[in-house]
């Protein structure tokens, strides 16, 4: 910890530009920037961590480095704020394909419409999207993705110093290679339900033809929710494994990003 008083201008400088990383990624992470936790929580958050990581992150090259930059001060602290929140959406790649996984299962299941807000990504979504969101959610935290999240935003400050923030065309492909790979990881959470799905809407299309008399409408909306739901329940250990493995890919996108710029 430090004492704020006995800090000179440069190191109030240095202290704001390590401030301004933390609170955007804080506001723009994944889980952190959750409008149910009060807004005193988020900015406290990156103020204690700033002051745990300023004896670290502040050496004498550094401290020189911004004494040296100190007349493009606005440029530095826009770049420190656009580094948080490239940092913050990179955490976000898993609960987006979790967003998508529940979509397609909802639209599968014909409960895509009953739409609800998703206070996790800020938008609405269906009932289905919102419980494998908190589903995953909870993943999240069981296999520590919280620390995950604070040691890459700590490593960050290693490495790419503060005064310093560049980016790197080759890492924001690799990133895009990576978000490729958690949505190919999202067809795979979705893809037993939705082939069931397809399997049941062909039995009922033959049935139909079989035997014009039954209601088809009525009749396969409410077998489709049913048989979706009862194969959603079998199904669950299996996605919460593959969740684990997305949340690695979020954590190797993430750590690649860092290194890389």
């Amino acid at each position: 910890m430090i004492e704020m008083s006995q800090l000179n201008e440069v190191q109030l400088i240095t202290f704001g530009l390590i401030l301004l990383r933390m609170i955007a990624f804080v506001f723009s992470a994944a889980v952190l920037s959750l409008p149910s936790i009060p807004v005193l929580a988020k900015v406290l958050l990156p103020v204690v961590l700033t002051m745990m990581a300023y004896s670290t992150v502040a050496q004498n090259s550094v401290l020189a480095r911004v004494a040296d930059l100190q007349h493009q001060l606005v440029v530095l602290a826009f770049l420190e704020i656009v580094m948080g929140l490239c940092l913050g959406f990179l955490t976000r790649l898993f609960f987006f394909a979790v967003s998508m996984v529940g979509e397609m299962t909802a639209v599968s299941l014909g409960i895509g419409q009953a739409q609800i807000f998703n206070p996790l990504m800020g938008s609405q979504g269906n009932a289905l999207e919102q419980f494998l969101m908190m589903f995953a959610t909870l993943v999240f935290f069981t296999i520590g993705g919280h620390h995950m999240m604070i040691h890459g935003l700590l490593e960050s400050y290693t490495s790419v110093p503060l005064a310093q923030v560049s980016f790197n065309t080759l890492t924001l492909r690799d990133v895009a290679y990576g978000a490729q790979g958690l949505f190919v990881i999202a067809m795979q959470l979705a893809a037993p339900i939705v082939i069931s799905m397809i399997i049941v809407q062909f039995a009922v299309g033959l049935l139909s033809r079989a035997v014009p008399q039954i209601n088809v409408i009525s009749t396969v909306s409410a077998a489709s929710a049913l048989i979706g739901i009862v194969l959603l329940m079998i199904c669950l250990p299996l996605m919460s494994s593959q969740m684990g493995v997305a949340i690695m890919e979020t954590s190797a996108s993430f750590f690649k990003f860092v290194k890389g710029i």
